[in-house]
């Protein structure tokens, strides 16, 4: 197997990303993933170099805080604001022709819920306080409070991904729709096969991102062997980190993500990312990506 690095290694590590390609190659890595976390200044050095996928919004010129924050996002009720979403995701498209990049990892936006208590529920996890009745209770909040206010939302997020589709098919990419972190995100397993409807699966697909599967498993969302279950042969792309609790993006191999279970439900043809945190060192890396090849996820 081939597996890129993201260059989520390489935020607020290096000043660009020559020295993080050295020491990628350093650890065995001959293929790269752009990430969310690179604006244009740093996109030096990319001459010669194998980039995979993007992860938009790339180049972040416009920080994915700031896009959250003014809720410039593809769920956006307000058309100007869903408009900036989008074209942000269109520079990824742009970017990923130009460095010959295949696909476009897409973060499909969020419920405006009027309830979010995810934040509780994280917390009594840590402490050890998911079985008790305050957890029960947020639990339901939270899925009540998801269901009544996601139609609306999810009307938008089609209406985006219709037009990124059109834009990135044309141009030979792939969008890769991508399982999130938190519960308000899009989308759930159910939004997941609305969505990959909207276009054929050379246009549209889905990333699986093994962090977020595991975390909101174990919170109690959605079952982490569902995303698999439902959607192996839609999975375009996946981004493989550890975790320990809910902390996510650890080198592999360094936690308890159940990759025995992940294990011969990746498609052969799907991209491979390792997403490790740049607190990793390079040996850690190196260890993480020499994990993933043995077990032959």
């Amino acid at each position: 197997m081939d597996y890129a690095l993201s260059t989520m290694w390489a935020v607020k590590r290096f000043a660009d990303l020559e020295p993080f390609f050295k020491e990628g190659e350093d650890a065995g890595f001959t293929r790269f993933e752009l990430n969310h976390g690179i604006d244009s200044s740093m996109l030096k050095g990319l001459e010669g170099k194998t980039i995979t996928s993007v992860h938009e919004p790339c180049p972040a010129d416009v920080p994915a805080s700031v896009l959250k924050e003014n809720d410039w996002l593809v769920s956006s009720l307000d058309e100007g604001k869903r408009r900036l979403g989008v074209d942000a995701i269109l520079k990824s498209i742009d970017l990923a022709v130009s460095v010959g990049a295949s696909t476009v990892v897409v973060h499909p936006g969020r419920v405006d819920s009027d309830f979010d208590g995810e934040e509780r529920m994280r917390e009594l996890f840590d402490s050890g306080g998911r079985a008790g009745n305050e957890y029960a209770g947020l639990m339901l909040r939270n899925r009540e409070a998801r269901e009544r206010a996601a139609p609306a939302n999810f009307r938008q997020v089609s209406r985006s991904i219709g037009e990124l589709a059109s834009y990135a098919g044309a141009r030979g990419i792939v969008l890769g729709l991508e399982n999130r972190y938190h519960f308000h995100e899009f989308p759930s397993p159910d939004e997941l096969v609305k969505l990959l409807a909207i276009g054929p699966p050379g246009t549209v697909g889905f990333w699986y991102d093994a962090g977020h599967a595991e975390t909101l498993s174990r919170l109690g969302f959605f079952p982490h062997r569902e995303w698999l279950d439902r959607f192996s042969d839609r999975i375009v792309g996946a981004h493989f980190h550890d975790l320990s609790g809910l902390e996510d993006h650890r080198f592999a191999g360094n936690g308890t993500q159940p990759w025995a279970f992940i294990k011969g439900r990746i498609p052969a043809s799907a991209l491979r990312t390792c997403e490790f945190r740049n607190t990793c060192t390079g040996e850690e890396i190196e260890r993480g990506r020499a994990f993933l090849e043995e077990l032959g996820v």
